[in-house]
């Protein structure tokens, strides 16, 4: 007998689509692929921020940090800035796919940014919010023209599970103090 889901676990199971349900791919695509994500709490915050670099489904590198004045979208920038800045340093023979679950991040990096930098970095009579951030995706993005893709997050993604997983033990490291802060009895 073939159960028929309700609705909304539809929705939480995979993406409509044209009044069809397709199940997420939780999978690591082939080829090069980077996750990257961010995370605060609270927000603002201590945050952290964690990329992880695929080949062929496989992870091949991986990094982390944090901050102890942090919003979520600084955090889910600076990990794209940083999976931008592993690609820079390491000139894989083909540019990665970058896949986030923040679209801010992707929207940003793929579009907005155009339209604020002929606008002089402003919206409206403001600047744009993390203008320091955008100005480096902007440069790091002339230099490796990738458009970023957006996925579902804490959707069982395998590489946006790791990103996250990273994001978080960035926002721990800060958290701990250093060996020299915990001997001087300080914390930055």
């Amino acid at each position: 007998m073939t159960r028929t889901l309700p609705a909304w676990q539809r929705h939480r199971n995979g993406l409509k689509l044209a009044g069809a349900v397709r199940p997420l791919d939780r999978s690591i695509p082939t080829g090069l692929v980077i996750y990257a994500d961010g995370c605060c709490e609270p927000n603002p915050g201590l945050g952290g921020w964690g990329f992880a670099v695929y080949l062929d489904g496989k992870e091949i590198a991986y990094a982390n940090g944090g901050n102890h004045e942090a919003t979520n979208q600084r955090m889910e920038l600076t990990a794209v800035l940083e999976a931008l800045g592993w690609i820079t340093e390491n000139q894989p023979e083909q540019l990665p796919r970058i896949i986030s679950d923040s679209a801010y991040t992707v929207n940003g990096c793929n579009d907005w940014r155009h339209k604020w930098k002929r606008n002089g970095w402003r919206r409206g009579q403001k600047d744009v919010a993390n203008l320091d951030l955008w100005k480096c995706l902007d440069g790091a993005l002339g230099v490796h023209p990738i458009e970023l893709e957006w996925c579902k997050g804490h959707a069982g993604i395998i590489g946006n599970e790791r990103a996250d997983e990273l994001s978080l033990i960035g926002r721990e490291m800060a958290l701990k103090p250093s060996l020299i802060e915990q001997q001087l009895g300080v914390r930055a």
